[in-house]
């Protein structure tokens, strides 16, 4: 009798460990599995890369963190091109004047996309309620590229040479290279298969005498798209390259733009796609509207634009500048195009609107300019 109530008691207690095991695998693989949906949820987190630039209060030994951020955008460069992790990459800059020394490349092969891309962007940007010109961030480039003090014809200098694809740069504002007899570009995309480049918000502003821009902004290949900039006094504002083997890019554009001043002239197409977006842009004492490379015959068209006050419509160019207008074999489709009228610009340094067209200008509704609100409200009037 006793040992048949041992051996039940010894059953009952096996059979409640083996419960006890049962539940803590239990709870063990529930626990596995949280984790792994954290990692899968999280995977795409993991490698959204932020790098803080500060010109003011960054070194350029921290980590590039909110907190600790770099001194110089060269830095934050390093830090890009020396990882093979997947994008998406932001790189933010703070108000300040950022000093190039030297060309900054992206050169990296990292597998960025259209929707995890490298931007490159002004820590506050022109929508914002507490934007205004003083925050934008300044690059300014100092590189003197001649050999042992010899001068040439000229010399050439760049701000940033985009190697890479899905690529935005937004709220910059670039001021050219003081050097003499240099051809300076700001933003340069020239290689084989490039892809989509969005330079939006962007102010370029240079001087033929003092602070030279020769290209603004200067690509080959597909979807490259210039949007809600402003070009004051540079010779050639926005250039749509010949690709490899003199093919044009595809998906290409300019929209909401203001070019004042264009030394040659405010756009320059070479091969690129009839599929060119040019509308709702603002072209203005400028030598040349357009330039484009001899023998091309696309027909672009020119839609919802004010273009006025500058000296030629359309010319043919080389890299060295304008060789001669076009003729009759050149055609553009225009599509409610402004051709006449005075072009009123905000003069006030101090004010959040300087260099934009005022209200009541003609011009102005076509939200031309750094502010993307505006475009948005013109085009659901036109709605």
């Amino acid at each position: 009798m006793i040992i048949v109530l041992y051996s039940t008691i010894l059953y009952k207690t096996n059979i409640k460990k083996r419960r006890q095991k049962i539940r803590q695998r239990i709870i063990v693989n529930y626990r596995f599995i949280f984790l792994v949906l954290i990692v899968i949820v999280l995977a795409p987190m993991v490698f959204a890369e932020v790098l803080y630039v500060d010109s003011k209060n960054g070194n350029d030994t921290n980590s590039g963190t909110k907190d600790k951020p770099l001194r110089s955008i060269a830095q934050a460069v390093v830090f890009v091109n020396n990882s093979k992790e997947p994008g998406p990459t932001t790189i933010e800059i703070s108000a300040g004047v950022y000093c190039f020394d030297k060309c900054i490349a992206f050169v990296n092969k990292r597998p960025y996309t259209q929707e995890k891309r490298l931007t490159i962007k002004a820590s506050v940007l022109p929508d914002d309620v507490s934007w205004k010109p003083e925050l934008m961030p300044i690059i300014l480039s100092c590189e003197d590229p001649r050999k042992n003090g010899k001068l040439s014809a000229h010399t050439e200098t760049y701000s940033f040479k985009i190697g890479i694809s899905h690529v935005t740069i937004q709220g910059l504002k670039f001021l050219g290279n003081p050097l003499p007899n240099n051809w300076h570009g700001c933003v340069e995309r020239i290689g084989e298969n490039m892809d989509d480049l969005l330079v939006t918000q962007c102010m370029f502003i240079g001087d033929n005498d003092s602070m030279n821009i020769y290209s603004a902004i200067l690509a080959t290949g597909d979807r490259f798209i210039v949007d809600h900039c402003i070009f004051k006094n540079c010779h050639a504002c926005t250039v749509y390259w010949d690709g490899y083997e003199g093919i044009g890019g595809k998906g290409c554009a300019m929209k909401y733009c203001i070019v004042d001043g264009a030394y040659i002239s405010g756009v320059w197409t070479c091969q690129t796609a009839e599929d060119f977006e040019f509308h709702h842009n603002v072209i203005t004492n400028s030598e040349y509207f357009w330039m484009r490379k001899r023998g091309d015959r696309q027909k672009y068209k020119i839609e919802k634009c004010v273009i006025v006050g500058n000296k030629y419509w359309s010319g043919y160019g080389t890299a060295s500048g304008p060789t001669g207008q076009t003729s009759d074999e050149v055609n553009y489709a225009h599509v409610d195009i402004i051709a006449k009228g005075t072009l009123i610009f905000d003069a006030n340094k101090m004010s959040r609107n300087y260099m934009h067209i005022v209200e009541g200008s003609v011009g102005y509704d076509l939200g031309a300019g750094l502010f993307m609100r505006l475009s948005e409200s013109s085009d659901t009037e036109a709605k």
